[in-house]
């Protein structure tokens, strides 16, 4: 991403030392002040592969086209951030971020993770960036709008006890969403999700935060969930994906990865506050969404 007034300068700088031809770099896209270029685009697309290699199936105007939004996304996400944060003073936090980054990756060390983004043309820093941001961002959310989270504590002790009460098997299972607005062509992404796979039609159509991931949630217990939606979960088979279930403002198809069934013996107290984290979590996710729209909406951006 390439600030405005240093753009020109940068290609002359290009065919000075590479010798170029001032068509391989070019304009795609600008995002209120911010200049997004094919090469940008490009180096996008070889990190969101880094994070679901499910990408790979696309064709290269799909995956370009995912990179570009993912890119405006980030943009206008960072803007916000920077009113108020300062980046500097959140290095170490960055820093953190990257080690878990890189350590459920599967990479030893610092060292071994930036040798391998370099070699997929990819800068450490960048990515470090873009992690950091993310996180300040899900800070920004929660101090904007924390005050708007309505959670009834004695309506989910009441529901957890009951549950325990009548439960018989107590199943943890392994998700994934895509959660899409009332616009979204339906039968196309099914169409895209058979010819392709579910991760990378989430990465693609989902308006959810996990689209950064393939629409992965993790593990949930089953008396986590709303009893409309653990319904459906239950009558899934492993890799089978839900029919759209209907939400304020759009729909969401839920697939099953895994499935297991765990030991009777629950912490009523630990569940609850597991309830209240997820239902918090659940509503700060639609704040996120709905101020992410505004900003979209209140931005300009020309494509070229």
């Amino acid at each position: 991403m390439i600030p405005n007034k240093i753009f020109f300068f940068f290609i002359i700088l290009l065919f000075q030392i590479y010798s170029i031809n001032s068509s391989e770099v070019r304009i795609v896209t600008k995002v209120n002040s911010e200049i997004l270029t094919n090469i940008d685009i490009e180096n996008e697309s070889k990190y969101l592969i880094i994070l679901n290699t499910n990408l790979k199936s696309l064709r290269k105007d799909e995956l370009l086209e995912l990179s570009k939004n993912s890119l405006i996304r980030q943009i206008l996400k960072k803007e916000e951030v920077v009113k108020y944060f300062v980046l500097e003073k959140h290095s170490k936090l960055g820093e953190e971020l990257l080690k878990k980054n890189y350590t459920a990756l599967g990479f030893e060390s610092k060292e071994k993770y930036s040798n391998f983004l370099n070699k997929e043309g990819f800068s450490i820093e960048i990515l470090k960036e873009k992690l950091l941001i993310e996180r300040l961002w899900n800070s920004l959310i929660y101090e904007k709008f924390k005050n708007k989270i309505k959670i009834d504590e004695n309506d989910i002790k009441n529901k957890v006890k009951t549950f325990i009460n009548n439960q018989g098997k107590v199943y943890e299972y392994n998700l994934s969403e895509i959660l899409f607005d009332l616009n979204t062509d339906y039968k196309q992404l099914i169409d895209f999700i058979e010819n392709y796979s579910f991760e990378a039609a989430a990465s693609k159509y989902s308006i959810s935060d996990t689209s950064m991931n393939g629409g992965k949630i993790g593990w949930v217990k089953n008396n986590n969930l709303a009893a409309k939606l653990n319904k459906q979960i239950s009558n899934l088979t492993e890799g089978q994906i839900s029919e759209p279930i209907e939400i304020p403002n759009g729909n969401l198809l839920i697939k099953l990865n895994q499935k297991r069934e765990l030991e009777n013996k629950i912490d009523i107290d630990l569940e609850i506050k597991k309830q209240i984290n997820f239902e918090q979590n659940r509503q700060l996710n639609s704040f996120s969404l709905n101020f992410y729209k505004k900003l979209k909406q209140n931005s300009i951006i020309n494509e070229y």
